[in-house]
């Protein structure tokens, strides 16, 4: 491992950044073939918009490729003793994990069905309870929940413990929701991963503890190579995500992504802050969400198809162009969410 040799985070920040860019730019190259000639294709849902059905048959093991970007990258330039690193490998994996059996089920039965909506989350939480009580009995471990843009904190105590479980669970069941275009998730995971690349480095580094009036977490700084090595590999990946896509993530890259996100805000006290730097998958999952409660209640749809970039697709907008507006709209999401520094 690089770090053995040199201890600058500079050099190791970049040098993941450019081998998992590499590495995920290369495995999709020699991928697509080989996944499509193995049949791991995406099955089109039988309700989805009549644009998507020339969509079948298209490689999903993007989400593969970014894993292992990440984790062959992390392995020469990560720091492996570093204990953030560690929880978010196990978070990210532990779902990725996840995502790859749903994958995989919906490979051999040839649909667009893979674990059930209720057993998928139930498996989930095993790794969501695992970390979030054994961040909770560590004597590190801080149960005040921060307010941004206040300075104020909230002792919760042991709520900290089910609202652990419930970011763990529901960001990446948020980002897979919003994987329904053509370099949607993608883009918008770039956005939100630089954004918390910055606050993990902030919060970090002791020299901004004392004007930007940030919580200290020390160690965090390291996390910088991980969004580095998951930001270039995820970079790679939608250069054949692009519209027209020839690869997708699948539910192995969505669930993976997910989880290092949320697990990233968890360890530097940023929780409510995905509210808003991850607010385009919030409005994915809260249509999805909205949608369902209304049509069981009033037997009306407030949308024409959820989730939301469904919506606008029925109403005649052009995919890349829905792409490129929800991108705006992440990078606004994730600049805002910046401008909580120093309050």
């Amino acid at each position: 491992m690089l770090f053995y040799l040199t201890s600058s985070l500079w050099v190791r920040i970049a040098g993941a950044a450019v081998l998992s860019l590499a590495l995920s730019l290369w495995g999709g190259k020699i991928g697509i073939k080989k996944f499509k000639e193995a049949g791991w294709v995406d099955f089109v849902r039988r309700f989805t918009p009549p644009t998507h059905h020339g969509k079948k048959g298209i490689p999903v093991g993007g989400g593969i490729f970014i894993t292992f970007a990440l984790l062959l990258s992390l392995f020469v330039f990560g720091n492996f003793t570093n204990k953030m690193i560690l929880l978010t490998l196990f978070v990210s994996l532990s779902l990725g994990l996840i995502g790859f059996w749903d994958d995989k089920i919906k490979i051999l039965k040839k649909s667009s069905r893979g674990l059930r909506i209720r057993t998928k989350l139930v498996i989930q939480l095993i790794p969501a309870l695992a970390v979030a009580l054994f961040l909770y009995y560590r004597p590190f471990f801080d149960n005040h929940l921060r307010i941004p843009f206040t300075g104020a904190s909230l002792d919760i105590g042991w709520g900290y413990i089910p609202l652990m479980v419930l970011i763990l669970v529901c960001v990446p069941t948020s980002v897979n929701i919003t994987d329904g275009l053509d370099g949607l998730v993608a883009g918008c995971m770039l956005f939100a991963g630089v954004a918390y690349g910055v606050l993990v480095y902030v919060a970090g580094a002791t020299h901004f503890h004392g004007y930007l009036n940030t919580y200290y977490v020390p160690g965090a700084e390291e996390m910088v190579v991980f969004w580095a090595a998951l930001l270039g590999a995820t970079l790679g990946f939608l250069w054949y995500n692009r519209y027209p896509a020839k690869l997708f993530m699948g539910e192995t890259g969505a669930q993976l992504l997910g989880g290092a996100l949320a697990m990233t805000a968890i360890l530097i006290k940023r929780e409510i802050l995905l509210l808003l730097i991850g607010g385009v998958f919030v409005l994915e999952a809260l249509s999805v969400i909205l949608q369902v409660i209304s049509f069981r209640l009033t037997g009306r749809r407030i949308l024409r198809m959820s989730p939301i970039h469904h919506h606008y697709e029925l109403k005649g907008m052009e995919e890349p162009k829905i792409v490129v507006r929800f991108w705006i709209l992440a990078l606004l999401l994730a600049l805002a969410g910046l401008s909580s520094l120093g309050w």
